[in-house]
This record gives structure tokens, C-alpha cells and sequence, in this order.
């Protein structure tokens, strides 16, 4: 992995984590030893999250959706390129943020959607090549999931005639 991948993903995302921005739970969602090794690389080491009791929380919270995160996470894992470094490790960080309530680049404390579409572009090239009409990457990967035969519903027969158009995708203005 480059730095500027480092810089340009990871940073952003263990920056959030330390300052509570993200939707991530204790370590990213990773082991302490995974984290560890990130955290470093970013130079972030012996910084420590703001409120660990929240952290807490939404790992116990996460336990709940755990059978959706390892749906997300097979997805991810079927289209990471290979050889990526820390790309097993994103597919955790992705599935757990997957799990937020808000825009999964602000849910990961990117700071805009178009970083996050350059980080599926760097690990998850095949699948962002899918992505032709710039659909929201959560919404995007939900369906995804659907068409896979998930128990995720798709609620209009197409995009274009679905009610939701304008949260699907991002509108040029």
C-alpha cells in the first residue's frame, strides 16, 4: 500500500474513530492487534477514543446486525483486489459502518463521498466499475446484496421508477 492511500483512506476514517465522528466501534471493528498496525501506519499510535463507552455500546449493537455485516463483508470480499494491504481489514470497517444511520462516507468521517469513491475504486475496483450511475455506496451495496437474494428488499422493479431516486443517487446540480 502507498502512503498516499494510507493518507488518503485510512487517516480520515482512525482520525473520526479518535475524535468520535465515526459509527465505528471500539478498534474499528478490527482486532486490537489489527488496529494497532492501522493506527500506526497513520501515525496515530498511543492516541486513544474520546468516549470508549460509546464504543462500547455500538460494538454490543453491532453483535445484533452480525449476520448482515458477514453478508456485507462476503460481498466486499468477492470483488477486494488482491494483494491490497489492509484490505481484509476494511472489509470489516466498511461492513460495521455499513451499519450507521447516515451516508456510509460520513458514517466512516470521510471527508466527502467522492474519497470514498476513489477507496472502492483502490480496494473494490470490479465493484465500482458496477456502480455506473454514482448510486450512494450504502444504498449501492444493499442492493447488491438484493440482487444476490438477500433478504434486503428492493422496493421499486427499477431505479428510475422508485419514489427514493434523489437519496439513491447523487443528483448533478
Amino acid at each position: 500500500m502507498t502512503q498516499d492511500a494510507i493518507t488518503a483512506y485510512w487517516q480520515p476514517i482512525v482520525s473520526g474513530y479518535l475524535s468520535g465522528h465515526t459509527a465505528l466501534p471500539l478498534s474499528l471493528g478490527l482486532t486490537e492487534a489489527e488496529y494497532q498496525v492501522i493506527a500506526e501506519a497513520c501515525g496515530m499510535v498511543d492516541m486513544f477514543p474520546a468516549d470508549l463507552q460509546s464504543l462500547q455500546l455500538r460494538g454490543e449493537l453491532l453483535r445484533l446486525r452480525r449476520d448482515e455485516m458477514n453478508e456485507l463483508s462476503r460481498l466486499l470480499h468477492d470483488y477486494l483486489q488482491p494483494q491490497t494491504q489492509f484490505g481484509v481489514q476494511m472489509i470489516t470497517v466498511l461492513s460495521c459502518a455499513c451499519m450507521g444511520g447516515q451516508h456510509l462516507w460520513r458514517d466512516l468521517a470521510m471527508p466527502e463521498r467522492p474519497r470514498l469513491t476513489d477507496l472502492f475504486g483502490y480496494y473494490f475496483p470490479a465493484l465500482r466499475q458496477l456502480n455506473v450511475n454514482n448510486m450512494r455506496w450504502k444504498r449501492f451495496l444493499y442492493r447488491q446484496l438484493c440482487e444476490r437474494g438477500g433478504d434486503y428488499v428492493c422496493r421499486a422493479p427499477s431505479c428510475g421508477e422508485c419514489s427514493s431516486y434523489g437519496e439513491c443517487f447523487e443528483v448533478a446540480g
